[in-house]
């Protein structure tokens, strides 16, 4: 017993250096071994809210979510078809909430204008928040503010990189259509980004 007591009180640095290497390298081992286990859907393109998703705008990736895996949508989940709650941006993982069956039940329309390349920004994406200008032809009418915080919900890019009249189609209510159709008709449009 003497014997074991002046070994351990001899050795016990190294003892306990050991014991901690040993400790550490269970520990790194298991943290590697720990992989995603859930599929779920990201966003890979903007989805304005309201807009039926198609499978061009998502992407399945594996993700580890421990506990919060029943919040988002999986695999086996029917996502392609259904319809956005929020406007989802690029990267973000497609929650329950995000997504509805029917469409919106307030009357919002998906209203293509047409907008000169130098009036909008060089950098517009879908999904952007818009104000809508108008310039109007009548000299004596000072230019106007249309319509406020209005999503992009699609931009043609191959008119855009031609010039001239960008096709720029946005998601309004019923009454913001009737006033962006109105000034249209006015005058020449301009979009600005919105910066909140």
């Amino acid at each position: 017993m003497d014997d074991v007591q002046k070994f351990m009180q001899r050795n016990l640095r190294r003892i306990l250096a050991a014991g901690g290497l040993l400790l550490s390298l269970i520990a790194f081992s298991i943290l590697l071994n720990t992989t995603p286990k859930s599929s779920v859907w990201m966003v890979i393109s903007p989805i304005p809210s309201g807009s039926k998703i198609t499978s061009g705008e998502l992407r399945l990736i594996k993700a580890n979510l421990t506990t919060d895996s029943s919040h988002f949508v999986g695999p086996t989940d029917g996502v392609v078809g259904q319809y956005a709650s929020r406007l989802l941006q690029i990267g973000d993982l497609v929650a329950t909430t995000d997504i509805n069956r029917s469409a919106p039940t307030t009357a919002t329309s998906f209203l293509p204008i047409g907008i000169a390349v130098d009036d909008l920004p060089g950098d517009l994406m879908v999904g952007d928040l818009v104000d809508i200008y108008v310039i109007p032809k009548d000299q004596s009418s000072l230019p106007g503010v249309v319509a406020h915080r209005v999503v992009v919900q699609s931009i043609d890019q191959k008119s855009r990189s031609l010039g001239g009249s960008v096709a720029v189609s946005v998601v309004a209510s019923a009454t913001v259509t009737s006033i962006i159709v109105t000034a249209e008709s006015q005058g020449r449009l301009v979009l600005a980004r919105d910066a909140i």
